[in-house]
């Protein structure tokens, strides 16, 4: 009898569950990634939260009056993708008229000209900011100097991000406002390229870039213009299929900037931000005074990470290696640079781990990423905590016995799968055919154990991270280069690819109890597309797949229309 009562009570409590209508309803190829990687037919939302993953049939039972049916005729239904390291603000910024775009030039002689018709709207002292210049994409591949540009901008200082943001070129204006003669020694983690007569050449690396940075003019901008930045670049994202985003390195005030969004509810995309490193002070004091947990509610902003510049890009020259780049005409026996001492990120991963913070260097190269593995392994073997989840921003060149060590720490991999196809074509020039073995070693580090994380370092890449998955389970380029795929022992099959947009991205920013796949009980972040890039016939079609609907919270943040 009281086993007949306690079945009736069950049978009861799943009756009124079952009549409790669901807000939302989809319909299709339901890609879960759960621990099986299961395909289902249905999910349902109510509130922000899933409610239900299953068959269809059972689903319609909770189809209501007010029900928002989604029937995608099979299409594909996944966990909304998160970009793992990225840069918002330059996203949502990007069409800035004070910054200014070099990107199109061919050769440098038609950058000169962009540079001189841009220097003719000016007054004179007014910067001329900007960059996305390339030398890899001109005829000879030669690092600009400065004394064409400077000619024809005699009295505005200019200073031109090279793509990958760790290095610039700057005319004399510019070399005269931040002191930089032929004397100038040069800093501690930068480069100050020079002519052979010793006088700089305009192209100044890592912190020799701070050295003319420094000097920018201070804009004064009201908090509505960075929301509305942040804002665009919110709608960017949504539009690509992104629900979540990584935000690699930022200043308090910019956390601020998006902490109001939150408050006003503007906010529609969950932001796990990184504190910018500082380089002195008290660690601890700023860490614990910047740490924040589930800002607002529902998971919409964290900041509990910090980020480090360790070493520089392979495209300058300044990833740290072991041996000497194979093509720098400049510096002799050039093994790169680290930007602060391998003792600071030891001080930083100290202080981190007392006080409940991620800790996220850069690092490129292989001496980059053994170093601050070392620095790593002392500061945890004094201060052990198990689930401290430190990572390896980039993570490119890594050498066997290293990915090993980060399995063993405990320390994720930060990879962005369109550097490896961008990187590629310089990449047996700067280090060789041998070690460029090394170089993007995902297939390593499954092997390993690990489970990179994935992202793109918009805007030096694509935001889409559907190009990530292509490049990642290619590793060719969006024309289909390499026909016989670089390296091809290393991509990650299409299941990975995912995971790494997906579940793996939501354990590097501590959230895969609650986001990352779809199941029962966790954030209803959801993306529709139209093409089942699970089961590819060409993996073109991955490039060509566009996103049908993006849900955050529960909420539709972007249907596409036609």
């Amino acid at each position: 009898m009281k086993k007949l009562l306690t079945l009736l009570v069950l049978v009861s409590c799943f009756a009124c569950e079952k009549s409790e209508t669901a807000d939302v309803i989809l319909y299709g190829k339901v890609v879960t990634v759960d621990d099986q990687f299961s395909i289902q037919e249905a999910v349902a939302i109510k509130n922000n939260k899933i409610v239900f993953v299953g068959n269809k049939a059972e689903a319609e039972a909770l189809v209501g009056d007010s029900t928002n049916v989604i029937d995608t005729n099979g299409k594909m239904i996944m966990p909304g993708m998160h970009d793992s390291h990225c840069h918002p603000f330059n996203l949502g910024n990007d069409e800035e008229d004070d910054f200014f775009r070099v990107s199109s030039a061919k050769n440098f002689d038609e950058m000169v000209a962009l540079i001189e018709a841009k220097a003719k709207t000016l007054q004179p002292g007014e910067w001329i900011i900007g960059g996305g210049w390339n030398q890899e994409n001109w005829p000879g591949k030669q690092l600009p100097v400065h004394d064409k540009v400077s000619a024809v901008t005699p009295n505005n200082p200019l200073f031109l991000y090279r793509h990958g943001g760790n290095s610039a070129f700057v005319n004399a204006k510019a070399l005269e406002i931040a002191g930089i003669t032929k004397d100038t020694p040069d800093p501690f983690g930068g480069k100050i390229y020079r002519k052979e007569n010793g006088e700089p050449t305009g192209f100044v690396s890592n912190m020799g870039n701070n050295m003319v940075h420094k000097h920018f003019p201070k804009k004064v901008r009201p908090l509505e213009w960075y929301m509305e930045k942040y804002d665009n670049a919110q709608r960017i994202c949504h539009e690509a299929g992104l629900t979540g985003w990584t935000d690699a390195g930022i200043y308090p005030d910019h956390i601020s900037y998006q902490k109001a969004m939150v408050d006003k509810g503007l906010l529609k995309i969950r932001s796990n931000i990184m504190l910018q490193n500082p380089r002195e002070g008290d660690l601890e004091k700023h860490f614990s005074k910047q740490r924040i947990l589930n800002y607002g509610g529902e998971e919409m902003l964290q900041v509990r990470s910090i980020k480090m510049y360790y070493d520089g890009a392979l495209g300058s020259r300044g990833a740290a290696l072991f041996k000497p780049y194979l093509d720098d005409p400049h510096i002799h026996n050039n093994i790169g640079n680290t930007e602060v001492p391998v003792e600071h990120v030891y001080d930083v991963a100290k202080a981190a781990l007392k006080t409940g913070m991620q800790v996220c260097p850069h690092a490129l190269g292989p001496r980059g990423n053994s170093e601050i593995l070392d620095a790593f392994e002392k500061a945890l073997k004094e201060n052990p905590v198990e689930d401290h989840r430190f990572r390896s921003e980039h993570a490119e060149v890594v050498y066997i016995d290293d990915i090993e060590r980060m399995a063993r720490l405990g320390v994720i991999p930060s990879i962005q799968p369109t550097h490896c196809t961008s990187d590629m074509v310089f990449m047996y020039d700067r280090i060789g055919e041998e070690r460029s073995k090394s170089a993007s070693p995902w297939r390593n580090m499954i092997k390993a154990g690990l489970e990179p994380a994935c992202g793109s370092d918009f805007t030096i890449e694509s935001h889409r991270p559907l190009w990530g998955i292509y490049a990642a389970v290619t590793r060719q380029d969006n024309q289909g280069f390499p026909a016989e795929q670089w390296h091809g022992e290393q991509k990650l099959t299409i299941q990975e690819a995912i995971k790494g947009y997906t579940i793996w991205a939501a354990k590097a920013a501590f959230w895969e109890d609650k986001l990352g796949s779809l199941e029962t009980g966790k954030l209803a972040d959801i993306v529709v597309l139209d093409t089942d890039i699970l089961d590819y016939e060409d993996p073109k079609d991955i490039l060509n797949t566009q996103v049908l609907y993006t849900i955050v919270n529960g909420e539709i943040v972007y249907e596409r229309k036609n």
